[in-house]
This record gives structure tokens, sequence and C-alpha cells, in this order.
């Protein structure tokens, strides 16, 4: 079983679905969790059940950024990492698609994590070691998305950002990972939104959370970055 005895992770958008998994995961595997999201009330309870401490902020705001990184820092002692899950989806051919979602999807999805990656590194370097992980999606991966053009965009930009990331961390105990769901992830919105598609299809947010454990866990001896999770089949 991989020990993260003592670790700080923050965890951003710490009120989802895919944030309570990982949250759950990393709290079993003995790591401390700064859980954030815009609105304290979301993520308090999930806090207190896992022993880990609530924080609130806005992280399309620099600013607002680096003063969760210091209040995570003075309030918990250390930070380790950094796992990334804020993001948007939206569907919709591009002829169709409102200019505004532009906006909307790069800044949810690229500058929140452009913003925290950037507050987070310096401690890391510091330290020279770390970890830092987000969320992309099958459609990167692949490398098209019909239907849903500046979504996988933007999720495109996050893979290449981290990618990117990672070979600048060279020489360094940094670890980067890109994890890819490569499907529908079983969350409540999606249930949802889906009342008639069939939920046993889908990924269950486990496995994400075990699979960025798995990344967390490695040694100095080896590494993994681009980490795809397939439906079952």
């Amino acid at each position: 079983m991989s020990d993260l005895t003592g670790k700080v992770y923050l965890l951003t958008g710490g009120g989802g679905a895919i944030a309570g998994s990982i949250a759950d995961t990393f709290a079993k595997a003995g790591a401390r969790l700064a859980l954030v999201d815009r609105q304290l009330e979301h993520v308090e309870e999930r806090a207190k059940a896992l022993g880990g401490v609530a924080f609130s902020a806005d992280l399309s705001s620099f600013d607002q950024v680096r003063t969760l990184v210091s209040q995570v820092r003075q309030r918990m002692d250390r930070l380790d990492g950094l796992i990334h899950t804020v993001g948007g989806f939206s569907a919709g051919r591009v002829v169709e698609s409102d200019p505004a979602l532009y906006d909307r999807l790069f800044d949810l999805n690229v500058r929140t994590l452009f913003y925290c990656t950037r507050a987070v590194l310096p401690v890391l370097l510091e330290r020279n070691d770390g970890f830092i992980a987000g969320i992309s999606a099958g459609a990167a991966w692949r490398g098209a998305g019909p239907g849903m053009a500046l979504y996988t965009a933007a999720k495109s930009a996050v893979a290449a950002f981290l990618r990117s990331l990672d070979a600048e961390l060279k020489g360094t105990n940094v670890r980067v990972a890109v994890v890819y769901p490569m499907g529908t992830v079983d969350t409540p919105a999606n249930r949802r939104d889906m009342p008639d598609a069939d939920p046993t299809t889908w990924i269950d947010p486990a496995e994400i959370a075990q699979t960025l454990l798995y990344a967390a866990s490695r040694s100095a001896r080896g590494r993994v970055l681009e980490l795809p999770v397939y439906p079952p089949r």
C-alpha cells in the first residue's frame, strides 16, 4: 500500500465528486488534504471527516491563489503537491458556439491550472520534491472532439501545459502527471444530466483516485506522466 504519511496536498475543486474520491484515497494513504472550493461550505464537512483543512478561494484570481498557498503552508506547516480537479465542460458545434464560451472554458480549465501551479511550484522547487497533477480528457488524448471542440481545445491545453512543465522540471524531484478519463465519469451531475444512460459503463471516480495515488507514490527511480483511464469493458 502506498504511504504518503504526513504529506500535504492541495486539492482544488475539493467539493466535487472526483475530488471526493481522491481525498478519500489519499487520506487512507496517510496524506493530509487542504481542500479548496469557491464556497467554504462545499468542503468543510468533507475536510472535517478526513482530518483535513477547508479553504475557500477564487482560483481565477492569482492574488487569491497566492494567498491560498500561503494560508495552507501556515496552517498545515508544509505543502507537498497540487492535485487540480477544477474544470468545466460544454458541448456544441463550432458554428453554434457562443464566443463567450471560449473564455469560460479556457478560464476554468487552463487559467486556474496555471495560477495554482505558478503559486505552488516555487514551494516544491525550494524543497526539490513534490507532485503536480491535473485532469485532461479523452478527447484531448485522441486529438479530436467533434461536437465539443472548445472543450477539447481547453483540455488539450491542460495536457500540453503539464507535459511542458514536466520537461522544464528535468533534473528535479518535482513530478508531474496528467490523467485522461477516456469516457464519462460516474458523478451525480452526469447521472442527473444523462438519466437514461447506464452508469455501470462509466468510469468510477475511485479509479482516477487510485491512478493519481500511483503517480504520486513513484520513487526517484521511475515516474509516470500520462495516464489514460478507460471505462469498464
